[in-house]
C-alpha cells in the first residue's frame, strides 16, 4: 500500500472494497479473522490519510446546478468510504454484546474486545475530521453519513470522545454544533443527541473538566447556541425530545453558568414582561428536584426523563406562544 497511497484514485478503491467486505461480512468473522480485518483497516486508513486527510486540503461547496452538485460530491467519495468502513466495523460491537448475551449460559462466543473495536473506529474518525469542514457537510449524502458515524460514537462511547485531544474534540463539538440546527431532522436529531450524550457522560463523570480547565465557556457556547438556534426557533417542533434531551444535562452540569447563559440572551426577548415569562418559564422547567436526577439510570432515571420530556413540550408551547426573536 505504500507504494500507492499517494494516489487517490487506488486509496479510494482500495476503500470501497474493505468497506463493502465489512460490510457483507463483519457479522460472521470470528475473533481472529476480525483482528485481522480492523489491522487491516488501519493500516489503510493510516495510509490514506497521511496523504489525502491533511489539513491543507481545504473543501469548500461551489455554487453549481443540482446535476453539478453530483458530480462535485462524486469527486469526494474517498472521504464517504473512509466513513461508510467506519460505521460498519463498528457494528461489529454491537453485534459481539447481543452474542455475548446469547452466549451467557456457558457458550463460547467468537467476538472481539469492545476496545480493539472501538481503538479502530476512533482512529478512523480522527483521521476524517480535519476534512470536515461546512463546505463538505453541505452535501446531503456525506452529511448523513458523517453524522451517522458521529451519533454512533458519542452515543456508545462518550466516555472515548470527551478525552479526545482538545482540537479533535472541537472539531467534532463544533460539527455536532453546526449540525443542531439542520434542515434534515435524521442530522439535527443526531446532533442534538450527540450533544446530549457528552453532557450527560459529563455529568456523570466530570469526563470534560481536562477541556473546561482550559475553555471555562466550551458547555456555555453549547448551551447559548441550543437555545438561540433551536429551542427559541421554529426548527425545534421537529426536533422536540432531543432538544430537551440536550438542554436537561447542559442545565444540569452548571446551573448557575445556564442561567448567565440565558441573562445574556434576555435582550433580545423584547420587553421586560416577555423576558419575566421567559424566566418563570424556565424556572418551572428546571426546578432542582428534575436536575438532581438527570444522571440517575434504571427506573428513576427513564420516569425522570419521560416527566421532563412532557414538561419541556409545555415549556415550548408556552415560550413560542409569545416569543419572536428579534
Amino acid at each position: 500500500m505504500r507504494y500507492y497511497a499517494s494516489d487517490l484514485t487506488v486509496c479510494e478503491r482500495l476503500l470501497g472494497v474493505f468497506r463493502d467486505y465489512a460490510e457483507q461480512y463483519v457479522a460472521i468473522l470470528n475473533g481472529e479473522q476480525c483482528l485481522e480485518l480492523f489491522r487491516s483497516s488501519g493500516e489503510l486508513l493510516r495510509a490514506y490519510s497521511a496523504h489525502h486527510c491533511a489539513a491543507s486540503r481545504v473543501i469548500e461547496r461551489r455554487k453549481t446546478s443540482a446535476e453539478e452538485d453530483g458530480d462535485e460530491e462524486k469527486s469526494y467519495d474517498d472521504v464517504l468510504c473512509a466513513i461508510q468502513l467506519l460505521i460498519h466495523l463498528g457494528t461489529k460491537d454491537f453485534i459481539d454484546v447481543c452474542e455475548d448475551s446469547n452466549n451467557a449460559n456457558g457458550g463460547k462466543g467468537s467476538g472481539v474486545d469492545s476496545n480493539q473495536v472501538t481503538d479502530v473506529i476512533f482512529f478512523g474518525l480522527q483521521q476524517i475530521l480535519p476534512l470536515m469542514t461546512r463546505g463538505l457537510l453541505q452535501f446531503p449524502h456525506l452529511c448523513v453519513q458523517y453524522f451517522s458515524l458521529v451519533g454512533f460514537t458519542t452515543d456508545t462511547y462518550p466516555e472515548k470522545v470527551c478525552a479526545l485531544p482538545y482540537d479533535l474534540f472541537r472539531s467534532l463539538l463544533d460539527s455536532l454544533l453546526f449540525g443542531m440546527s439542520h434542515a434534515d431532522p435524521f442530522v439535527s436529531k443526531s446532533s442534538l443527541r450527540g450533544v446530549g450524550g457528552l453532557a450527560r457522560e459529563h455529568l456523570k463523570s466530570r469526563a470534560l473538566d481536562g477541556h473546561l480547565a482550559s475553555h471555562p465557556d466550551l458547555l456555555d457556547e453549547c448551551s447559548r447556541r441550543l437555545l438561540r438556534e433551536v429551542v427559541f426557533q421554529t426548527v425545534v417542533w421537529d426536533r422536540l425530545e432531543p432538544a430537551g434531551m440536550a438542554l436537561l444535562p447542559l442545565a444540569a452540569a452548571d446551573v448557575g453558568r445556564f442561567a448567565a447563559v440565558v441573562g445574556t440572551i434576555e435582550p433580545q426577548f423584547g420587553d421586560e414582561s416577555k423576558r419575566a415569562r421567559v424566566r418563570a418559564a424556565f424556572e418551572r422547567l428546571l426546578h432542582p428536584e428534575v436536575l438532581g436526577k438527570v444522571a440517575a439510570g434504571g427506573y428513576e432515571g427513564r420516569m425522570n426523563r419521560l416527566k421532563f420530556k412532557r414538561d419541556f413540550e409545555m415549556f415550548a408551547k408556552d415560550v413560542h406562544s409569545f416569543l419572536v426573536i428579534q
